[in-house]
């Protein structure tokens, strides 16, 4: 047997099982690249979440403020008013999804503020649906805590709607 052939057989099965053992940090970084393109807002709290442990993210609000989940709430307060713990099916806005479910959003003079204290589950009861657009997969929300994971704030502020 010539030495490419065993490194071939050899290489493969430890390819296979790095492969294995590497697979929640796989996933996660191709949530952060892919989502990247899908849902920047979601990437940028994975990505804050897993690596650069600040205790405060500062989301982009260009999407937020025309999300249809985000106007649907944004439209019914007063100045001075607050409504917390918004929850909404993945369906009716993923890529919102990806990054704030749920969200506290609040109305002052000087606009909106979308905030969430961002904490995964650690049990794997709470699952998140990946649209893939081909097919919808169901991951465990404990999947990133294969990196050293640190709790922080998002907040998004913007003076007004996006329709």
């Amino acid at each position: 047997m010539n030495k490419k052939r065993i490194y071939i057989l050899l290489g493969v099965p430890v390819l296979l099982a790095a492969i294995y053992i590497l697979r929640y940090k796989i996933l996660v970084l191709a949530c952060i690249f892919g989502g990247y393109f899908v849902s920047p807002e979601g990437s940028a709290v994975l990505t804050n979440y897993c690596f650069n442990h600040t205790d405060t993210l500062i989301l982009d609000s260009n999407y937020l403020q025309r999300s249809p989940v985000i106007l649907k709430y944004a439209k019914t307060l007063k100045i001075g008013q607050t409504k917390k713990c918004i929850g909404f099916k993945q369906y009716k806005d993923y890529r919102l999804s990806y990054a704030l479910n749920p969200f506290t959003i609040s109305r002052s003079k000087d606009g909106y503020t979308i905030s969430q204290w961002i904490a995964f589950d650690t049990t794997g009861k709470v699952h998140t649906t990946l649209n893939l657009f081909l097919c919808k997969v169901r991951v465990p929300d404990n999947f990133v805590h294969t990196f050293e994971c640190t709790p922080f704030m998002v907040i998004s502020r913007f003076r007004c709607l996006k329709e």
